[in-house]
């Protein structure tokens, strides 16, 4: 044996003396206190979320602090985003490229596409998800769920009122807005008022649609023709598109000129506008408001007469795919879908998902039930947008009709066969 090789073996024989020493007995007196590769003292949860100024501002400063205190062992990012198409594009984006935060605050529209595309993560196997479900409204959670699986959980949720102008109400000798809209549009022709419809896409134009008698779809929403294109939605899209060209329907509509939030308490001619809460939540929180908007409006269930009042809009907290603590989020979703929670977040004028702080709210003292009073008794009317993952896509359809009808003069039934036709392809019903 050479000398090399001698050394060779005399190094080896030490080395494994030592590895099996270690093996044995660590020389770190207390090994739970050292820091491994991959633990953390914290956990941290980045949440993207659209609340709006004030939301956010309660969101950061009241509801993530009270909730990291309970759970000091999670931290709480809150990353704010804008609420648009564009938005739910990126979205989409990042999170097949595996970048998303760990919890998305999304509009319940969105889930079905996202979980179709396999983007999020299903919660109904976590602990206490039974319990957590059972305390949120049942068809809100509804449009959680998508093929077997729970994907979120309804976070708040909302619809449309009509804001009727006190002054002309006044004028008029009226103490109580009519529930009937029939009755609101002959207010405002025998005396020359306008009612605002801010816009003819689906958001906006929906609530007015379906008070004239019009429909969408049947009840599962798995076909159009013969909703929308019924002689009854033929009926009340020609309705409509009349009540615009006499000007009853906001004169406006098309030329984007009025600013109906503030028409609505001037003495102008706006009887009646339709807005949500957010009305109410963001001017009352501006210094320099020039009235009373509590005095000078009036917000009730929007009037109708057909089967809907107006449309439901709400937010989901959802979990993604990528989630890097799963655990962890679940925990904070399930924080926040508590009573305490969603009460807090009422302050900022949310209508909460959880049953029984909807009705502790409803019958609170606190300020904000003042306005939204009339949006939680509207929801038990408010037509409910389809889990299906492609409404989307028939939310498009639907304002392309309108622009065809109201901007470019295309014939009503015409285009309303049309888009019935395109829908159900895209539904597989044709």
């Amino acid at each position: 044996m050479t000398l090399r090789m001698m050394r060779s073996s005399a190094l080896m024989a030490m080395l494994a003396l030592l590895l099996s020493g270690c093996l044995g007995n660590s020389i770190i007196d207390d090994p739970g206190t050292v820091k491994r590769l991959g633990d953390e003292p914290q956990k941290t949860i980045v949440i993207w979320h659209t609340y709006s100024d004030e939301e956010t501002i309660l969101f950061e400063k009241e509801v993530i602090p009270a909730f990291e205190a309970e759970h000091p062992g999670i931290v709480i990012e809150s990353v704010r985003q804008t609420h648009n198409q564009e938005y739910h594009s990126a979205l989409q984006a990042r999170a097949s490229a595996g970048k998303t935060p760990d919890i998305i605050r999304m509009d319940y529209t969105w889930i079905p596409v996202f979980a179709q595309r396999e983007l999020l993560y299903p919660i109904e196997s976590f602990p206490g998800y039974a319990e957590v479900s059972d305390q949120l409204q049942g068809r809100m959670m509804n449009t959680n769920r998508y093929a077997g699986h729970v994907y979120g959980l309804p976070l708040n949720m909302t619809t449309k009122a009509a804001l009727y102008n006190v002054q002309l109400l006044e004028k008029l000798d009226i103490s109580e807005p009519p529930t009937s809209f029939a009755e609101t549009v002959k207010l405002a022709r025998e005396h020359g008022y306008s009612l605002g419809m801010s816009d003819v896409d689906l958001w906006n134009s929906l609530p007015y649609f379906f008070a004239l008698g019009g429909n969408l779809a049947d009840p599962s929403f798995s076909r159009t023709e013969g909703y929308l294109n019924s002689p009854a939605s033929v009926s009340a899209m020609k309705e409509l598109l009349k009540l615009h060209k006499e000007g009853i329907i906001n004169p406006w509509l098309l030329k984007g000129n009025a600013d109906l939030w503030r028409e609505v308490y001037a003495p102008g001619r706006f009887l009646m506008i339709d807005e949500g809460p957010w009305y109410y939540s963001i001017l009352l929180n501006i210094a320099n408001t020039e009235v009373d908007l509590l005095q000078r409006t009036k917000p009730v269930p929007f009037p109708s007469d057909g089967e809907y009042r107006s449309i439901m809009g709400g937010e989901s907290l959802v979990m993604t795919k990528g989630a890097r603590n799963k655990e962890e989020a679940w925990t904070f979703m399930s924080w926040m879908a508590n009573k305490q929670t969603q009460l807090k977040l009422m302050d900022a004028g949310l209508i909460p998902a959880n049953t029984e702080a909807f009705e502790a709210g409803r019958h609170s003292d606190n300020p904000v039930i003042r306005y939204l009073a009339p949006y939680m008794e509207g929801i038990e009317d408010a037509f409910y947008r389809p889990p299906i993952p492609q409404w989307n896509e028939i939310e498009k359809l639907y304002n392309t009709a309108m622009e065809d009808i109201f901007m470019r003069g295309k014939d009503v039934e015409e285009t309303l066969d049309d888009t019935a036709r395109k829908m159900d392809a895209l539904l597989g019903s044709s």
